[in-house]
């Protein structure tokens, strides 16, 4: 079958034709042979029957190890046996099988175990996917994408940070809201980080990231970002973790021959990521009133296995939903390639199914793991649900399960040119009756300035049970109470957007030097001082003296925000600080800066 065919007939089987198949599985269950001794059942990605797998992927076998892998042979219709190595995954149990070298467009690659059956075959030890065609190179960057450096509307300014800081301005701010950290990245300015009354704690400006907060690898607390840059005509796109002294620890981009895309990265437990990815199909959309070589945009779902970066779970709607499901106009002509599903949130299920968000099928789903079938759909074109009042909702972005099982979304409500589904865009909590096909809206909770945010945004739900949410391309993050009430808003005078925000805890350490200044001032001189990320310290101790000799002890500041400040009844030649914790351990000593200057 060619992609083109394969396109034509996707969309769920009939159930005439799914009684045909679980009568041909029962028949041969019947007529199996006894499995190998140590034999199992084990997922494999691509999935069994995937319609549109990279020419470059590898084979992720998950669950079994080198030592039980046993024989795999791998043949492809038009190209012959691939020969390969078996690579073992870093986290969680499992391997890869990589072939020396790539498949070709639009034949069928059969796996075959000599010991494990798989899912999603009725217990056969073979399966198939076939390759689909791709551009060598991606075209249409993602217009979320992070733009190029550019100064702030309005700016905070500080004497030891000769930066322009996109201006926070907090709006509300009452009690009841969470501890923690606020994270946010304007796209054109830096990542940035903001205790909980606003004050600023970190920023990294020029550097062009995107879903920038903080997670857990190893068990250790990490910041994670999705990065761009731009080397001439080159583009470069990277998952980053660093760690509690900002520092890169690991850097990967998307796997199979995907480029990683900013919309999702998602550390999970079994030192995993859940990422975002693209690439650019060839197919036949003239079935739906396409071109037959229509340019498509292949938005896929990958788990990708830290320590190796190889990819140990994929997904693609292509081939699991038709193309007619999307809420855009499907192209006359190829202008440019069609972003028809533009998946933006995975997340796992308490099962350890998947949930996914797609922007512009406006639907929900969620994904059997295993086989990649998909399971359920709420919203969009063929929903399996019933929508309750209130629930309905368009463009929306961050599908994530609730621990007392409800589901949150971000309900943007519109998607600019694409149309707009609601007055006004809100975060919403829903609680689905799987049994009755049925979706009840527990709360929605709506922007005090009534905004409607046409792309981007998130809903955080705090351990408190406060939401904290980030309106997407409206520069405002709000933390509301569980009834609705805001305790806390703030605004950033960015030209660029932040696509989410967070609030989470953190605890930063860096490595980079105390910045010093000091002047003059009629009365003496002051000094101040600030530690870019740093979030321990307490206060300062203030060491000052002349020209020469010791430096002795002067005044004792508290930390007040990003950057403090000293008042000292008399000006020094030279002065250094000191920072300390609230226990009085040392964590930090200035060089030593001369009256004037800003020494850092």
């Amino acid at each position: 079958m060619t992609a083109g065919r394969a396109l034509r007939g996707s969309g769920a089987p009939s159930r005439g034709k799914l009684c045909v198949l679980a009568l041909l599985v029962g028949c041969f269950a019947l007529v199996s042979f006894a499995a190998p001794a140590g034999a199992r059942t084990i997922a494999a990605y691509p999935s069994p029957g995937s319609f549109f797998a990279s020419p470059t992927t590898d084979i992720a076998l998950n669950g079994v190890t080198r030592a039980n892998i046993g024989r795999i042979t791998v043949r492809g219709s038009r190209t012959g046996v691939h020969p390969g190595r078996i690579v073992a995954w870093g986290g969680p149990a499992g391997v890869s099988f990589v072939p020396n070298r790539p498949f070709a467009a639009y034949e069928r690659v059969t796996v075959a175990s000599q010991r494990h059956a798989f899912f999603g075959t009725g217990g056969r030890r073979s399966y198939s996917f076939q390759i689909g065609k791709f551009l060598p190179t991606n075209l249409g960057a993602d217009p979320y994408s992070p733009a190029k450096g550019q100064k702030p509307r309005e700016a905070q300014t500080y004497k030891t940070l000769p930066l322009l800081v996109p201006k926070v301005r907090v709006n509300t701010d009452l009690p009841g809201k969470s501890n923690g950290s606020i994270f946010y990245a304007p796209r054109a300015n830096g990542p940035t980080i903001l205790d909980a009354d606003g004050n600023l704690v970190w920023y990294r400006p020029g550097l062009r990231v995107t879903d920038f907060r903080a997670q857990k690898y190893n068990g250790r607390p990490v910041l994670t970002w999705w990065r761009r840059d731009t080397f001439g005509k080159r583009v470069d796109s990277k998952f980053e973790i660093a760690n509690r002294h900002y520092k890169v620890i690991r850097r990967f981009g998307g796997g199979n021959g995907f480029t990683g895309d900013p919309h999702e990265f998602n550390l999970t437990s079994r030192d995993t990521a859940y990422v975002t990815a693209y690439k650019t199909a060839v197919v036949n959309m003239s079935r739906f009133g396409g071109p037959r070589r229509g340019l498509l945009l292949d938005y896929i779902g990958q788990e990708i296995d830290i320590k190796t970066g190889l990819v140990v779970w994929e997904w693609h709607p292509l081939g699991n939903l038709p193309l007619n499901r999307t809420y855009l106009p499907i192209p006359k002509r190829n202008t440019r390639p069609f972003d028809w599903f533009h998946m933006n949130s995975i997340n796992d299920d308490r099962d350890g199914n998947i949930l996914i968000s797609a922007r512009h099928t406006q639907a929900l789903y969620k994904v059997n793991k295993k086989t990649g079938r998909i399971m359920w759909q709420v919203g969009g074109k063929g929903s399996d649900f019933k929508l309750g009042k209130g629930v309905r909702f368009g463009f929306q972005h961050d599908l994530t399960r609730q621990k007392n099982g409800t589901l949150t979304i971000f309900d943007n409500g519109a998607g600019g040119k694409h149309g707009q589904v609601n007055r006004f865009t809100s975060a919403k909590v829903l609680r689905l009756n799987v049994k009755r096909k049925r979706v009840a809206l527990v709360r929605a909770y709506r922007d005090p300035r009534n905004l409607i945010s046409n792309s981007q945004g998130n809903v955080d739900v705090q351990p408190n049970g406060n939401l904290f949410v980030g309106w997407g391309d409206k520069n405002a993050c709000t933390e509301f109470a569980p009834d609705g009430e805001v305790l806390f808003d703030f605004t950033f005078a960015a030209k660029q957007v932040s696509y989410r925000c967070y609030k989470m805890p953190w605890s930063g350490a860096p490595t980079s030097p105390i910045a010093v200044k000091s002047a003059r001032t009629p009365d003496g001189s002051t000094v101040w001082m600030s530690w870019n990320g740093d979030t321990r310290v307490n206060h300062w101790r203030v060491l000052a003296g002349g020209a020469t000799g010791p430096l002795g002890f002067v005044a004792n500041a508290p930390r007040t925000g990003f950057e403090s400040t000293a008042e000292l009844n008399q000006a020094y030649a030279r002065y250094r600080v000191v920072g300390v914790s609230a226990e009085g351990k040392v964590l930090g000593r200035s060089k030593v800066s001369r009256l004037g200057r800003l020494t850092k």
